[in-house]
């Protein structure tokens, strides 16, 4: 693998797979549904919905919708909700995570990750860096319960994602082929460090889940 990046694509991968979808699933922000087929393994239905002038890839959309308004949903008409590093570009976050739990059926999940210690991206709308703190408490003040937060990786991972998307600066002509290896073998050494040097304050992005009661 040549790519700078290939570690933050094998992270949510991963985190999508072991996700527990239920029902009928709302992926709001869904850009391309790269995790419509994972989504799909254990789910009845799949809903993606995205917003009209989105950057990413919309032939998978299935509802256009401004994720900032009331969304285009009846309440209590989602079994699980969820959003993949999206919830950084909402100006308005409160608003979303009340609009998640009205759509909600009772017992509903929601599942949403965010990035914490990355680079800004798709400027200018990028908005927001949550701490698991700060993303505790938006979730339990819109009503949810069974909040758990997880840590999608350590510094080393964490670290290295930065540092090979800085490097990407320099990565001109034949330049490339110098950093290659030194993304490779960074990224391929970074998550085993992580499993023995594991600093839950240090991280790139955070999953979090939560249930509706």
């Amino acid at each position: 693998m040549s790519r700078h990046n290939f570690l933050i694509h094998n992270i949510n991968e991963k985190i999508a797979r072991s996700l527990p979808y239920e029902g009928i699933v709302v992926d709001l922000g869904c850009g391309g549904s790269p995790y419509k087929q994972h989504i799909l393994d254990s789910a009845e239905q799949y809903i993606g919905v995205d917003w009209e002038n989105s950057q990413h890839d919309q032939s998978n959309v299935d509802i256009f919708a401004n994720l900032c308004e009331r969304l285009p949903f009846s309440s209590d008409y989602a079994d699980t909700v969820t959003s993949f590093q999206v919830l950084e570009h909402l100006p308005e976050p409160d608003f979303f995570i009340s609009e998640c739990f009205r759509i909600l059926k009772n017992r509903g999940s929601i599942f949403i990750t965010v990035p914490f210690m990355w680079h800004i991206h798709e400027e200018p709308h990028d908005y927001f860096r949550y701490t698991k703190y700060g993303l505790e408490y938006l979730f339990r003040k819109n009503g949810f319960v069974d909040i758990e937060i997880r840590e999608n990786m350590g510094f080393w991972q964490m670290w290295i994602l930065k540092f090979n998307y800085h490097t990407m600066r320099f990565s001109f002509g034949f330049l490339k082929f110098l950093w290659i290896p030194i993304w490779w073998i960074g990224q391929t050494a970074a998550p085993i460090m992580d499993k023995y040097d594991r600093h839950p304050q240090e991280t790139g992005s955070y999953t979090v889940l939560g249930k509706k009661p």
